[in-house]
């Protein structure tokens, strides 16, 4: 009976991958033709249509949209906010593939009711993808947060060479690390089809919401304005931007108590399972394979990250 379950459990497995094989094959494809007619496509054709065209097309585009499609679009803008390279086909195909392993896990071998473990099964992966996003999105913008005084320094050393903007703008795409290579690789876009400085700039605030980035845009759309030295402008900028690191670090240090006090409360659950597991491992069994101790078990860990982010929240400063 055991062996059973084990080919069943690798037969879903596999077949899953070969579904999920199959729909990254056909997605690449697509996107690939879709480069292709891009490229093809010349650029006056898009610049120059009708204005009543557009507005029919969005119109007809706006009648057909759904509620699952509006879904879709909010997951492809939520992976590219996030900086992964995966597609909303990949990530919805990765997403079955962890249901359906979750719902045998919990159905063959936690012995858990079917209602049960495909209401986990279903949330369980949501939430995790909404983790990850969360925390990769977070992780991008703190690194173009941390790399952009630098960026700043080598624009303004082109601009002070007296190099275009355009061109002191691919100095910074050539040697900046990701997110900025990219995000100023559409900067660097935009100004060579003829976008202003500063919408270009405003527009970049609007991708990295950041106070840092707002700044950017703000700075340089006054100085447009108004006129004056753009490169003291954006110097002045990289300093002040480096005195908030600064000060956000200093403001980090000081809440490290918080943050150690709810690393340990939230490790201490866990090491005394652990604890009780190597002494008597009998005595948890009733967690793991009693449905009311899976229940007990489950609102404990929800009561645990509940708890954990609060500490986070209460340990947070914002500078």
């Amino acid at each position: 009976m055991g062996l059973d379950i084990l080919f069943l459990i690798l037969g879903g497995v596999m077949l899953a991958a070969m579904v999920l094989g199959a729909l990254i094959a056909l997605d690449r494809r697509r996107r690939a033709h879709l480069e292709r007619i891009e490229r093809a496509l010349p650029a006056r054709q898009i610049a120059h249509t009708s204005a009543p065209s557009r507005r029919k097309s969005s119109a007809s585009s706006a009648a057909n949209a759904t509620g699952v499609a509006r879904l879709l679009g909010q997951l492809e803008a939520a992976l590219r906010r996030a900086g992964l390279r995966l597609s909303v086909t990949e990530c919805l195909a990765q997403v079955g593939i962890a249901v359906l392993i979750l719902f045998a896990g919990l159905t063959l071998g936690l012995r858990q009711p079917p209602f049960l473990a495909a209401l986990l099964a279903a949330i369980i992966p949501a939430i995790v993808l909404v983790l990850i996003l969360r925390l990769s999105y977070a992780r991008r913008i703190a690194a173009f947060t941390l790399l952009l005084p630098e960026a700043l320094d080598v624009f303004a050393r082109g601009l002070k060479a007296g190099r275009p903007v355009a061109d002191s703008l691919a100095i910074v795409v050539e040697n900046a690390p990701e997110p900025l290579r990219s995000e100023f690789a559409i900067c660097h876009g935009q100004l060579t089809l003829g976008t202003g400085l500063a919408d270009t700039f405003t527009d970049l605030a609007h991708r990295m919401p950041t106070p840092e980035a707002n700044f950017f845009g703000v700075a340089t759309s006054l100085q447009t304005e108004t006129g004056g030295n753009l490169v003291d402008t954006i110097e002045n900028l990289a300093q002040q931007l480096r005195d908030r690191r600064r000060l956000k670090q200093k403001a980090r240090a000081l809440s490290s108590e918080a943050r150690a006090s709810a690393v340990i409360l939230a490790s201490l659950p866990f090491g005394i399972t652990g604890v009780i597991f190597v002494l008597n491992a009998d005595y948890l069994s009733p967690l793991f394979f009693d449905p009311r101790g899976v229940k007990l078990l489950v609102a404990g860990l929800v009561g645990i990250i509940i708890g954990v982010l609060m500490m986070i929240r209460m340990g947070r400063l914002d500078v």
